[in-house]
């Protein structure tokens, strides 16, 4: 999101009118003024000495028609058109180049990926959501013309690059037809480029006059087609370009935007290039050297009106200009009939200004308006759908989340290249894979680079990411390719992205080996950098396809890959499902023993294998009652003590994968009154691993469960805090339920939000658990199973409501208790920690989180090994002897139980996860039995797997 800028903005003038105005009314210098669209740059300046100041002047004396807007804050240029508004006579029109979203010119706004990317995505819809955001982007800031979008199609590896959709000329057609239709559906303009096609020339015209050498009837099959369906699509304007087409007008010398002959055939139709187009033909930049070939400025810009140009962009000099063209209408040079044809088609199109100024949201909202949560989403969804995976023949891409390599980063910019953040993918890479080490390499270095030396970066590391955001031309990319070679010779599997030149791909080859994967990304903005360390990791799937050829690789080429991270099946995990292919009556059969003999009314179990649902199933009632509702897979349970590891322990994790949390620092530092005798020695890993010394349980509720809840959680944390440590830090591990409400305030403070709050927003809506909440609401009292009938305190049956005391009287919000969940729910999250942190939903092409830190995840689930005969992670627990996860699931596994009866067990080695819900403290928490059908019950899990077939 943008920031506000210091200025304040000063009471608006009403915007200028254009309706009463006439070419009649208007004098030759008027009229010559209204096709002058100078450039003014979006960054705010006083003083009439400034560009603006001149260019306000120029707007008084009526001798422009209004401005191209370029870099700046969104503030300052939404002030500098409301400015330019006010002091001109007849409503300026304002241009700006938006190919890829507003940050083409604004900063602070969300970059879009370029039409390229479109391409590859193959989505009109995409494209549809593209322009859209883009227009109202545009319209918030005042900018009414796009000069967008770019239709030339690709023939040669030029200076269009990734601006245009592709090669094909009819997919080219499509996707620019769309994006005008929902620009101008919006009440913009939108201006089509650079007519007649400037895809088949490598030069570019900002530095000379490029010349296209193909014939007639190929320029016409390939270049015209995207021209003619715009105008089919009702586009305001056509730009042409500064590139000389012999096959059009015989000429080599003289650009397509000074050429009578070729904008007679886009005006008047006839022919090849043809079209009959009736709206504003609008010229590039007349500043750039290939529309001043031969020609002084003012000439250029005579020229071009005579050739049936009607807004002339750009001139170096708007006065020079002027003059140039009131001189050649009053020399008799050229017509007035041919300046009143112009004005008449930009007053027609002014005339449209003042509906849609009245839609422009006031300037206090530009900060919902520009660079907000939609644009970053949708920049995002078009990264991801673009990404190309041009060929992977040892199936290196993608890399294992469970067990991700070391990885090498080597990051390729071009030489003095200020603009790349290389760290963006290098971060990213390291939330997946630890270590990641990375170097970067301004192209001239890596060409005159010691290949042994670089040998050695690479010594340590299972696979080599080279990052490439530099020219497809230059020496080093040989260099780079020897380099790629001499890994893969040894072993090591390399993948090479191209974010910036998609032609670098076939210059550096596949190599030798074949253990070289290319994944072509398009361009180098903060989505593209996201959505590649996503797809390296399988958290989504890789779909792209070429739209242009690409070496040896045909258009429409690609090696799609699926997501590899699990997406876990819902309709098994709702409606139920049992393996056939696994043996599962042992564990069932334990199960209903446990039910027949009293252990517990009813339960839900549910195991993944290697992110597939292996079994969903319901046994049992509510209660002992015949009558009682007969569990159901959507049933909700008390999690007791599970609430600390989905909720407490994750929302750890994610404190300090953002640096606001250090497990090695004194719990004082975060809760100062948390001191004296010896607790300025407890750290917050002390209370991840209940070795923190502070006392398990008291019972809090009895002295202060009648007040208010924030109330109450204040005087809970005062009486802790009065307690003396039971044992020095670190001595030994005791289970606290005090120690972990301790460790929740303290996220509480650094998060700056109340726990059930953090858990939605950050963990329960992430990953769609839409079940899962503290304080469920009454209407879902028939889907809850009843926990205790509490003679002690409540008088009554516990139903719908948390069934630990210190936790009800804090209104069923704590850190150690509260949360009510599904076994669906529980499956997706435990999913998402076997996968790393990410977590995935809603089929292949569904939606997917990244909520944590691969690296924090690990570090928090591997056993801590400085508590003497402590089986603690931090906040989960690991298989001791005896365990709850019986003696078959690995060391490796983590897990947690809660007093009501629900248990979660996940064997990264088995990539197995097994959930049990019940309410064995039902009617009495004195019912003990699942203390060992717990572990019974796993192992018979772990065995029907590993006897799977």
């Amino acid at each position: 999101m943008i920031s506000r800028c210091a200025f304040v903005l000063v009471a608006l003038l009403a915007p200028s009118a254009v309706g009463a105005q006439s070419i009649d009314s208007l004098t030759l210098e008027e009229k010559v003024g209204q096709m002058l669209v100078p450039r003014l740059s979006g960054a705010y300046q006083h003083g009439d000495a400034s560009e603006l100041g001149e260019i306000e002047t120029l707007a008084r004396e009526g001798r422009i028609g209004g401005v191209v807007l370029f870099a700046g804050s969104p503030y300052a240029s939404r002030r500098l058109v409301e400015r330019l508004e006010a002091v001109s006579a007849i409503a300026p029109l304002i241009a700006s180049d938006y190919e890829w979203g507003v940050a083409m010119r604004v900063a602070g706004a969300a970059q879009l990926p370029r039409a390229m990317a479109l391409g590859a995505a193959g989505s009109e819809e995409l494209v549809r959501e593209h322009a859209r955001v883009t227009a109202l982007e545009a319209r918030a800031l005042g900018v009414e013309m796009v000069l967008a979008p770019v239709l030339d199609v690709v023939a040669v590896p030029g200076v269009i690059g990734t601006r245009s959709f592709g090669s094909d000329p009819e997919r080219v057609a499509a996707l620019g037809a769309a994006w005008i239709e929902e620009v101008q559906g919006q009440g913009l303009f939108a201006v089509a480029k650079h007519y007649p096609g400037h895809g088949a020339t490598r030069d570019d015209s900002h530095l000379m006059l490029p010349l296209v050498e193909d014939p007639l009837e190929v320029f016409a099959a390939r270049d015209l087609v995207p021209f003619e369906r715009a105008v089919e699509a009702g586009v305001a304007g056509i730009m042409p370009g500064h590139l000389a087409v012999p096959a059009l007008d015989g000429r080599v010398d003289r650009p397509a935007s000074r050429s009578p002959e070729i904008l007679a055939r886009l005006r008047q139709g006839g022919g090849a290039g043809g079209l009959r187009f009736e709206g504003l033909i609008v010229s590039d930049a007349l500043d750039m050297a290939g529309a001043r070939a031969d020609r002084w400025d003012g000439g250029v810009a005579v020229d071009a009106v005579r050739a049936g140009v009607d807004l002339l962009l750009l001139p170096p000099d708007p006065r020079v200009a002027h003059v140039a063209i009131v001189d050649a209408v009053r020399s008799g040079r050229l017509p007035e009939q041919r300046i009143d044809e112009a004005v008449a088609r930009i007053l027609e199109l002014k005339r449209a200004l003042v509906e849609l100024r009245a839609t422009r949201p006031p300037w206090q909202e530009l900060d919902d308006a520009i660079g907000g949560p939609e644009a970053v989403a949708l920049a995002d969804r078009i990264a991801s759908r673009a990404l190309t995976l041009l060929d992977d023949p040892a199936a290196i891409v993608p890399f294992a989340s469970s067990a991700p390599p070391r990885l090498l980063l080597a990051s390729v910019v071009r030489d003095r290249d200020g603009v790349t953040d290389t760290d963006l993918l290098r971060d990213e890479l390291r939330r997946r894979a630890s270590p990641v080490r990375s170097v970067v390499w301004a192209e001239s270095a890596l060409a005159s680079a010691d290949l042994a030396a670089l040998d050695e970066l690479a010594r340590d590391a299972d696979a080599v990411v080279v990052a490439h955001y530099a020219n497809h031309r230059h020496p080093a990319n040989q260099a780079l390719d020897r380099w790629l070679r001499g890994l893969e010779e040894a072993g090591t599997p390399t993948v090479l992205i191209p974010f910036l030149n998609p032609w670098v791909a076939p210059v550096v080859g596949p190599g030798i080996s074949g253990r070289r994967a290319r994944l072509i990304a398009w361009d180098p903005s903060a989505s593209s950098q996201r959505a590649v360390a996503a797809a390296l990791f399988g958290e989504q799937p890789i779909t792209g396809r070429l739209p242009l050829p690409l070496g040896p690789f045909p258009l429409g080429g690609g090696s799609p890959r699926p997501r590899s991270v699990a997406v876990l099946d819902d309709e098994r995990l709702r409606r139920g499902w049992i393996d056939p292919a696994i043996d599962w009556r042992p564990a069932l059969e334990i199960l209903s023993s446990g039910i027949d003999e009293g252990g517990f009314p009813g339960a839900v179990t549910v195991v993944l294998h290697g992110g597939e649902v292996a079994l969903a199933a319901a046994l049992g009632r509510q209660t002992y009652h015949a009558a009682s509702p007969e569990i159901a897979l959507d049933t909700l349970w008390d999690l007791a003590s599970l609430t600390k590891v989905v909720v407490t322990t994750t929302l750890s994790m994610m404190a300090v994968d953002e640096g606001r949390l250090d497990l090695e620092a004194p719990v004082a530092s975060y809760l100062p009154e948390f001191s004296g005798g010896g607790k300025e020695a407890v750290t917050i890993v002390d209370l991840l691993t209940h070795s923190s010394g502070v006392l398990w349980w008291t019972d809090l509720h009895l002295r202060h469960g009648h007040l208010p809840r924030e109330q109450a959680w204040r005087a809970y944390l005062d009486e802790i805090d009065e307690l003396p440590l039971e044992s020095p830090p670190g001595a030994e591990m005791v289970y606290s339920d005090l120690g972990v409400m301790l460790l929740g305030r303290i996220l509480e403070r650094v998060f700056g939000r109340d726990l059930d709050e953090l858990a939605r927003l950050r963990i329960l809506e992430p990953l769609g658990m839409a079940d899962t909440m503290f304080a469920p609401p009454a209407e879902l009292l028939p889907r809850i199973a009843p926990t205790e009938i509490d003679e002690a305190w409540r008088g009554r049956l516990v139903h719908g409501e948390v069934h630990d005391e210190n936790a009800a009287g804090l209104g069923g919000v704590a850190p150690h208790a509260g949360l009510f969940s599904t076994g669906r729910d529980l499956a997706v999250f435990t999913q998402m920690l076997l996968d790393g942190g990410f977590g995935a939903f809603g089929g292949d092409a569904g939606e997917g989180v990244r909520l944590l830190n691969g690296a924090t995840v690990r570090r928090f689930t591997r056993r801590v090994e400085r508590v003497p005969g402590s089986s603690r992670a931090l906040g989960w627990d690991t298989p001791s002897q005896p365990s709850s996860a019986g003696a078959l699931f690995s060391p490796r596994s983590f897990g947690h139980t809660g007093f009501t009866g629900t248990s979660i067990w996940i064997d990264p080695e088995r990539e197995l996860i097994s959930i049990l819900l019940t309410n064995r403290v039902h009617p009495s928490r004195e019912r003990r039995g699942i203390y060992a059908l717990r572990g019974r019950y796993h192992d018979a899990v772990a065995s029907a797997i590993d006897g799977a077939p």
